[in-house]
């Protein structure tokens, strides 16, 4: 055959050749011009954000678009991994023209010696606020020394305040001094970010007649707010949203109704409403009956069972809920907060990465005992005292079952523990966000509805946008397993534990810098001339 043969072909085919180019290079330009409107809505919102004082990516509505992103990607028979690594491309767009300067994030880079380290450990940040709203709800004088400065606490504090409790803080706690109690009428009252808030100011207000409105940040603005009015007429109130374009926060509450004795939450509640409801019912007339709790509302409602009864509340048990009486608290002038079960076994966690030792101060609540047996069953060894715990590591199993993720807030610490076993099977029905980390790790791994199994790890590439806290904790843990780990927004983790970062980079000791002091300008200064 001719070489002009090839050549007719080749010309013959080139039209058609040309035509594709075309069509193909046309679809490329309106990809390219959407990625460019993307990146512009969210450069717009991180820089409303960064005017704020927040840091510049949104966890919610992240998470939210990967949500609709993976929806639409399996609607088209897309691969679903590579759509996750396109989704995480997408986003670096709009990072890297904010002109953050570092181009990819903030590099976690521990120091490889085992640890002796010792910290005071972070307190629980549900009992904290629940001490918070019992203290203000009632006027009485109470202190909170050690107490988490974090966001989420200084936005209840904020909105206590504005219904008349007298609270301050500083770098020793919280403070409340005797004053009259809360009033909600007319108030407008300001959430934050965090729907426990929120659910407490709500509660809290429940009691009163009369009108009252909540503010909030994004997550709250999202909250679906309706869904509570198919049991809020029962405790006499009805919730509407004031803002058309937003489900959630800012909305008006309207109460003064009668109240039921009795209550059933629906099955899906949040834990966290159900523990505010129990912690406010000691205000309404005769009390509160809360059933219908599941699990975990059961396990949140605890603990505000817990301060109640502390303050000379009655509280009776039942199989799925409380029976609150009605009476005045007696609210301790110092209660004493736990250790929080979700950010600490992070901590207890590090040996296993780091090796050595840590020591947190601090008490753990006997309900939470599970958590240090699982623990325990990963090789890390917890002596435990009145005043601290401390751990150690004798060595992750081989090729272990890890439990733990199946907990509220403590997947990313099993996938972590996964990660450092290097091959491991993480039960529970895994998120979204753990195959995300698992590809920017390279690692090879398959995925059900009920557990991940690893069985090898890569080398970390680009940047993670953490979901959530604890995704940053989990993270920082992972460092010492799969170096060069980079986070696009390790200032959320700062948000809620502002202590952390800090001690992570001063380890083996853990000895952390201590704030500079601000200069005192009533101090007259001269000048000496020398020579």
């Amino acid at each position: 055959m001719s070489d002009n043969h090839f050549e007719d072909d080749d010309a013959q085919q080139r039209p058609a050749k040309s035509q594709r180019y075309h069509q193909i290079s046309e679809i490329d330009s309106k990809i390219l011009g959407l990625l460019e409107k993307r990146s512009y809505l969210l450069r717009k919102e991180g820089a409303w954000r960064r005017s704020k004082q927040k840091s510049q990516i949104d966890p919610q509505l992240e998470k939210d678009l990967r949500r609709a992103w993976e929806e639409a990607g399996e609607g088209l028979g897309l691969d679903p991994r590579l759509s996750r690594q396109l989704f995480t491309l997408a986003n670096q767009f709009a990072q890297s023209a904010t002109g953050s300067g570092d181009k990819g994030g903030y590099k976690l880079a521990p120091r490889r010696e085992a640890a002796d380290a010792t910290i005071e450990g972070p307190r629980s940040l549900r009992t904290t606020r629940l001490w918070m709203s019992i203290a203000a709800a009632c006027g009485q004088p109470c202190s909170l020394p050690q107490a988490l400065l974090n966001a989420p606490n200084k936005d209840l504090a904020k909105g206590l305040k504005q219904a008349g409790a007298a609270v301050t803080w500083d770098d020793t706690g919280f403070s409340f001094a005797a004053t009259e109690p809360l009033e909600f009428e007319n108030a407008m009252l300001f959430a934050g970010d965090d729907p426990l808030n929120f659910y407490l100011l709500l509660c809290m207000a429940l009691g009163n007649m009369g009108r009252c409105k909540f503010t909030g940040q994004a997550t709250l603005q999202l909250l679906e707010v309706q869904k509570f009015n198919k049991f809020l007429p029962q405790l006499g109130a009805r919730l509407v949203p004031m803002n058309p374009n937003n489900p959630g926060l800012p909305c008006r509450l309207e109460s003064g109704g009668t109240m039921d004795e009795e209550i059933t939450l629906p099955k899906d509640i949040d834990p966290d409403f159900a523990a505010a409801l129990v912690l406010a019912s000691w205000s309404y007339p005769g009390g509160l009956a809360v059933n219908g709790l599941s699990g975990d509302a059961l396990e949140a409602a605890a603990a505000a069972a817990d301060v109640l009864e502390a303050c000379g509340i009655e509280v009776t048990r039942t199989k799925d809920g409380f029976e609150v009486s009605d009476g005045i608290p007696a609210v301790p002038e110092t209660p004493v907060l736990p250790l929080d079960t979700v950010l600490t076994p992070y901590l207890l966690a590090l040996p296993a990465f780091c090796g050595g030792r840590i020591s947190v101060r601090g008490t753990w609540a006997e309900s939470a005992k599970p958590i240090l047996d699982q623990l325990a069953d990963l090789g890390i060894e917890i002596e435990q005292t009145d005043e601290a715990m401390t751990a150690t590591s004798k060595g992750i199993p081989s090729y272990p079952r890890i439990t733990i993720g199946e907990r509220a807030g403590l997947y990313p610490l099993a996938l972590a523990l996964g990660v450092r076993a290097g091959k491991a099977v993480i039960e529970g029905q895994p998120p979204m966000e753990a195959a995300e980390m698992l590809d920017h790790m390279n690692a090879t791994y398959e995925a059900d509805t009920e557990s991940i199994s690893i069985t090898g790890v890569g080398e970390w590439e680009g940047s993670f946008g953490s979901p959530a806290p604890e995704w940053s904790l989990g993270l920082a843990l992972a460092a010492w397993r799969c170096p060069g780990i980079m986070l696009s927004n390790h200032g959320e983790l700062t948000s809620w534990w502002p202590q952390f970062w800090n001690f992570y980079n001063t380890l083996p000791t853990g000895v952390m810098k201590p704030k500079p002091k601000k200069e005192d300008r009533s101090v007259k200064r001269r000048r000496i001339r020398i020579g």
